[in-house]
């Protein structure tokens, strides 16, 4: 009998095939039809685009998933085609939770990247040539610091698989000395803190909260700017300006709602399940499945919010569309280029 988690599996090859898809023709259009996106940004968002097919790919070969269990929480992964290689699949685990952190601090990137082409357009240029190394080096410094965080202080123990065993084996019918895993128990069987799982949330914390302190700080600087210097500016620069700074927003909104805000419950609870004794017994494994979704939903956005993307892709798929699509393209076509005039 098919377990009803087996059935995530499904919704991860979907978020694979339209992540690939769509990125895919994201990639396409950024490189040989896009001409306003230049220079470093174009990049980010190139780069941005390939990270984004490989999180779906990784998802694929690492199939993560999690398990609340009152003071416990249980990462691990439920590959059955590399049972063999339990080592390699607790990395690539790991990997894929460091790519998540990755993605972020790409966008947070971005967004530094737009306030200071805003505000202070000299320094921005430094985000090109020499600084692309610096500030790649800088996202995947974010994402190792959590993925190694994870691998350093989660590794299981006695206590832990003690405390999980029963249950994994009575909802996934799975030995857990058997499953790839890290598991987060922050107090002990006599109430004690486990330090290194401690320090593991404190430096996932610290992380994340950088990123979005960089996004939440130039967001709000970009948008007062906005609204004062863009007056000055052309209307077609104008529009351009305002497109970027929505596309960036849904990039940020998205990851938070499918994903932070969902499963910041879940990661807080063994804190203080201790202390409320409230009892939790959860598959929070489906909140990656949701995330699966990210890539695709993030790229499609993009493309329509920017609209040389929309244009792009009309005109690329110009010979299938129906008629009314494509006067619609030609008009507003004809339009875009009476404004640049």
């Amino acid at each position: 009998m098919t377990l009803f988690y087996e059935y995530s599996y499904y919704f991860t090859q979907c978020g694979f095939v339209t992540t690939s898809i769509a990125n895919t023709l994201f990639i396409y259009l950024t490189i040989l039809h896009i001409k306003k996106i230049t220079g470093p940004y174009k990049v980010m968002i190139l780069v941005f685009s390939f990270v984004g097919i490989f999180f779906a790919t990784w998802e694929l070969v690492s199939r993560p998933f999690a398990h609340n269990y009152n003071k416990a929480l249980m990462y691990f992964s439920l590959n059955s085609w590399l049972e063999g290689s339990p080592e390699f699949l607790k990395i690539a685990i790991c990997i894929y939770a460091a790519l998540y952190i990755v993605i972020l601090a790409i966008i947070a990137v971005q967004f530094l990247f737009r306030y200071f082409t805003l505000c202070r357009p000299n320094f921005s240029r430094k985000f090109g040539g020499a600084g692309v190394m610096v500030w790649m080096f800088y996202v995947l410094l974010s994402g190792a610091i959590y993925g190694g965080a994870m691998y350093v202080n989660c590794d299981p123990d006695e206590f832990s698989d003690s405390y999980m065993r029963d249950i994994i084996s009575v909802t996934y019918e799975l030995n857990i000395t058997n499953v790839p895993r890290y598991v987060i128990v922050p107090y002990s069987e006599d109430g004690s803190i486990r330090w290194r799982i401690i320090k593991f949330l404190l430096s996932g914390v610290a992380t994340i909260a950088l990123q979005y302190l960089i996004i939440i700080y130039c967001g709000v600087r970009m948008h007062t700017v906005l609204q004062k210097e863009l007056a000055q500016q052309s209307v077609v620069n104008r529009k351009l300006q305002k497109q970027f700074f929505r596309a960036l927003v849904v990039q940020t909104i998205v990851p938070t709602l499918l994903f932070v805000l969902p499963i910041a419950p879940f990661l807080i609870g063994p804190l203080i399940q201790p202390f409320f004794l409230f009892e939790m017994n959860f598959q929070t494994g489906w909140m990656y499945v949701i995330l699966c979704l990210y890539p695709p939903i993030d790229t499609i956005a993009f493309m329509l919010i920017v609209s040389e993307y929309k244009k792009a892709t009309l005109e690329m798929f110009k010979p299938v569309l129906p008629k009314t699509v494509k006067v619609t393209s030609e008009i507003s076509t004809s339009t875009a280029a009476a404004v640049t005039r």
